[in-house]
């Protein structure tokens, strides 16, 4: 839904060549989104076949056609729609380093304390180049505002890292990971059965 709304909010700023939507995507917005260019593709053939969009055929000289994408108004409608349910939503956050922490007790402290500070290191390259794009923008445009917020989830990343380094100076606790989990979900059952019976 988020890259569909992308995709739409930018034709609906201008009309673009597929290279152009691709190239703009990933040199100016790869902090927001990992749209690669054969899904850009393949969502730009699904909206067209949904009349979101429409394509024409161009060609400059020698050069090879072009395809220039514009939004119709069916799919103006479908952008306003998406841009109010995505301001509104409470969108769940999904960090693929939760993977590796889930098994952090399968390889030594000193060996994970290695590998994270790497992490950390390179969490403080993205904040510096965060900060400096956002320096780059008036305050209160929208860019700016994207911007601050990548800038604040690193900068809450960094403190996180920090933490978790200092606690791994102390050997990480060993844990049967799927009597934890199950554990977990016995609770859940128990509060949703209290709460049942006390309705």
């Amino acid at each position: 839904m988020e890259n569909t709304l992308l995709i739409l909010g930018l034709l609906k700023l201008e009309e673009m060549h597929g290279y152009q939507l691709s190239d703009l995507i990933d040199k100016r917005l790869r902090y927001l989104t990992d749209l690669k260019k054969p899904t850009l593709y393949h969502l730009l053939g699904k909206l067209e076949a949904d009349g979101e969009v429409t394509k024409s055929v161009s060609r400059e000289g020698n050069r090879p056609e072009r395809y220039t994408y514009k939004l119709t108004k069916h799919g103006a409608t479908h952008f306003e729609q998406l841009l109010r349910q995505n301001l509104q939503d409470a969108h769940a956050a999904y960090f693929n380093d939760d993977f590796g922490l889930l098994f952090l007790s399968e390889i030594s402290a000193p060996e994970a304390r290695t590998y994270l500070e790497l992490k950390r290191l390179r969490v403080q390259e993205h904040i510096v180049q965060i900060e400096q794009a956002v320096g780059a923008h008036t305050v209160g445009t929208p860019a700016y505002y994207t911007l601050r917020h990548h800038e604040l989830h690193l900068k809450t990343e960094l403190t996180w890292l920090t933490e978790l380094m200092a606690q791994l100076k102390k050997r990480a606790v060993r844990e049967d990971i799927l009597k934890c989990l199950a554990a977990e979900e016995k609770i859940k059952r128990q509060k949703n059965k209290f709460a049942k019976e006390n309705k």
